[in-house]
């Protein structure tokens, strides 16, 4: 026995197409967005989110289709807290701008301010 998860192509592929365009929305496959971790497919079309930080959680992007841009590292501009161990604002002041294209993986470790 394992405690191990593996998520089948098939369920990102349906994730990734079940989402509207011009959106931002992510789809949980696995684990909690409150937990120790999360799996899962974020579709973000022609819009800019908001910047993140994770007190204790991992994100690792996987850029799937198309091209766009994270803003990385940086100050958290009027910081709110929508839940515990986690922080979003409007903007990232003096981050760094990296351009992502398919094929792509952006590993943020906890603490890391990051907007996409």
């Amino acid at each position: 026995m394992h405690n191990c998860t593996i998520t089948k192509a098939s369920a990102l592929a349906k994730a990734a197409t079940s989402v509207e365009k011009n959106v931002k929305k992510a789809i949980l496959l696995s684990g909690g967005w409150d937990k120790d971790f999360a799996t899962g497919v974020v579709v973000i079309d022609n819009v800019m989110g908001k910047g993140e930080v994770h007190d204790k959680m991992r994100d690792v992007w996987y850029i799937l289709k198309g091209s766009g841009r994270f803003h990385l590292g940086g100050t958290m501009q009027n910081p709110q807290s929508p839940r515990s161990g986690e922080w979003t604002s409007d903007s990232l002041k003096e981050a760094e701008i990296v351009e992502v294209a398919a094929g792509d993986v952006i590993d943020i470790p906890p603490g890391e301010p990051h907007l996409t």
